[in-house]
């Protein structure tokens, strides 16, 4: 019994060794895990700064900066000439000149390098929208159609006389541009060869409301594009067979407008890529909204675009129905303009125009096909159509009288030249839809549509497409 109960007593102190011996093993074991989680984690670290630290220097440094530390009083980069303010609003300050005749001129940029980018904020202290212009309207200031953002001539309003300049205009279309050559969008930029541009349509700005513009440029493979809120919004001609021409870029800029304050401006040695572009807006942004970023997209990308699916119902009455198998169904229309062929093929109505590089000499070139008989009401059009080379421009007007509703072909001699005023500066009210926009004057790497109220120039709506139609 004793022999048993030491044995049992042995077995009990070996039992608590070898407990003891595992706990020891356990904590060393332990021990080994939080070493080895330390030391990891400060591989992490490491990995984490250095990572920091390469994306850091990787990441492109503007060569020069205005605006950023804001003292009216700095003249190092900048001078400000003429009375100005400093406006404060959602975490970013920005310089409001006071006067028309101000001026904020900044001392060098890298516009003059083979690539870049420019890079600027600006707010505007009102809705900025297309609007009719009046002639009384230039009495006092006849540049009162220029909001500038940047020019090469020290008055930045003055669009003709700059060689460079990027500026918005209170009209549909072109909105935006970026011109590189002294003069003016119409028509001395289509002047052969093209000037290097970048046009933008129905482009407004909300009130109170900070926004990034960026211009990329490569002179030497003609590309250009323009950004707002690092989306892209604009870019060249992409059926421009030649090379662009550019006017030499003055060694300082110039900028301002009492309805602008202008924030932070840089300008880049590098080409930022469309993705470097949207990180800097990010990156910088004080108060993003996502709805007008969503609104830029869907606008200018055509991303989150519904399907139009409707159809007319039982009590619509067919007024004209023609499917362009026979001569004599030409007979329903009216031709004005100057064609090079109109005419019924196995296909169905072929319109031909001329084929050559636009410009402000070929305006009377275009074509239009009127119904010869008038329509009341709401009216459903529906017809099919192919492009047959890129780089031209098609549209629908409906619901065109005179400016008393009077049938205007019926009572005036009938129209004959070719010339655009026709749909949208004469005395023909009409809505004007252009569903297929290719034309050298505006973007045509993606398709995109405008619908207008004429004469009186007023825009109902724009929208794009993430591809270009598909030809033939």
């Amino acid at each position: 019994m004793n022999k048993q109960a030491r044995i049992d007593c042995s077995s009990s102190i070996g039992a608590l060794q070898l407990v003891k011996t595992i706990r020891t093993l356990i904590k060393i074991v332990t021990m080994m895990k939080k070493l080895v989680f330390i030391v990891c984690c400060c591989l992490g670290c490491l990995l984490l700064l250095l990572s920091s630290s390469l994306a850091s220097a990787q990441w492109p440094k503007p060569v020069y900066t205005y605006l950023d530390n804001l003292s009216l009083n700095d003249t190092s980069g900048i001078s400000i000439d003429g009375p100005a303010r400093v406006i404060s609003l959602n975490g970013r300050k920005g310089v409001n000149i006071t006067s028309i005749k101000s001026v904020i001129a900044m001392k060098a940029h890298t516009l003059r390098q083979a690539r870049g980018t420019v890079t600027l904020w600006f707010l505007s202290l009102e809705d900025l929208s297309s609007f009719d212009t009046k002639p009384a309207f230039s009495k006092s200031n006849p540049n009162f159609y220029t909001y500038p953002f940047l020019s090469d001539n020290p008055v930045p309003q003055n669009y003709n006389a700059a060689n460079f300049k990027i500026a918005w205009t209170p009209r549909w279309h072109p909105s935006l541009t970026a011109l590189f050559g002294k003069g003016s969008f119409y028509e001395e930029a289509f002047n052969m060869p093209h000037k290097a541009y970048i046009s933008v349509s129905h482009l407004a700005f909300k009130k109170n409301i900070w926004y990034q513009l960026a211009l990329t440029w490569d002179y030497e493979k003609d590309n250009y594009a323009l950004y707002l809120n690092g989306i892209l919004i604009g870019n060249q001609n992409h059926f421009n067979p030649a090379k662009f021409q550019r006017d030499t870029v003055g060694a300082a800029l110039y900028t301002g407008n009492p309805a602008l304050a202008m924030s932070t401006i840089q300008f880049y040695d590098q080409l930022l890529s469309p993705n470097q572009v949207y990180a800097n807006f990010r990156r910088s942004v004080t108060a993003f909204n996502k709805a007008l970023e969503d609104e830029l997209v869907k606008t200018y990308n055509g991303e989150g675009l519904g399907r139009f699916s409707w159809q007319p119902g039982p009590g619509w009455q067919k007024k004209l129905s023609v499917d362009f198998t026979r001569p004599s169904d030409l007979d329903s229309f009216y031709i004005q303009g100057a064609p090079v062929h109109v005419g019924v093929n196995n296909e169905g109505l072929l319109i031909e125009t001329i084929d050559k590089i636009y410009t402000g000499k070929l305006l009377d070139s275009q074509v239009y096909v009127w119904t010869n008989k008038p329509f009341e009401g709401d009216l459903y059009v529906e017809y099919e159509f192919k492009v047959l080379r890129p780089g031209g421009l098609s549209l629908l007007m409906v619901q065109a009288s005179g400016m008393n509703r009077e049938d205007f072909m019926s009572d005036y001699p009938l129209r004959t030249g070719g010339r655009m005023t026709t749909v949208y500066g004469e005395d023909v009210r009409n809505y004007h839809w252009e569903y297929y926009r290719e034309m050298a004057d505006m973007r045509n790497d993606n398709a995109n549509g405008a619908l207008m109220k004429n004469p009186f120039l007023y825009p109902l709506s724009f929208s794009a497409l993430r591809t270009p139609l598909a030809k033939e």
